[in-house]
């Protein structure tokens, strides 16, 4: 075997073992139904099982989270229908998490006791 069939066979190797798509990705965490009609603001809490994360150009990214994830149950909850940024690898078209944090916090509501 030449030196130049080696090379070639040694780069498509390395090519079919590349690693997994690893960054961050940012945008709102919203159900399904949800990300396929852009919709943000007002997304049921009955599509929360369905969580994806809808990018800012409107694809949405399917992330594994739950029970024994790197994203909890909790952190869905607590971030649904907020923006967030999302870090992990992409393996078969699947995002799986390791950090997921959020950049958008909710108003608080503060209380007027009034005069009593």
């Amino acid at each position: 075997m030449s030196s130049l069939s080696r090379t070639a066979v040694v780069g498509a190797s390395l090519l079919l073992a590349a690693p997994a798509m690893a960054g961050e990705w940012v945008g709102w965490l919203v159900g399904e139904p949800c990300a396929a009609s852009l919709q943000v603001a007002d997304c049921p809490l009955r599509h929360v099982d369905k969580t994806v994360l809808l990018l800012e150009n409107g694809e949405k990214l399917t992330f594994a989270w739950g029970d024994g994830k790197a994203v909890s149950v909790a952190d869905v909850d607590k971030s649904y229908a907020k923006r967030v940024r999302l870090s992990g690898e992409i393996k078969a078209g699947v995002l799986a998490p390791t950090k997921l944090d959020v950049l958008e916090t909710s108003s608080e509501k503060k209380f007027f006791k009034g005069c009593l």
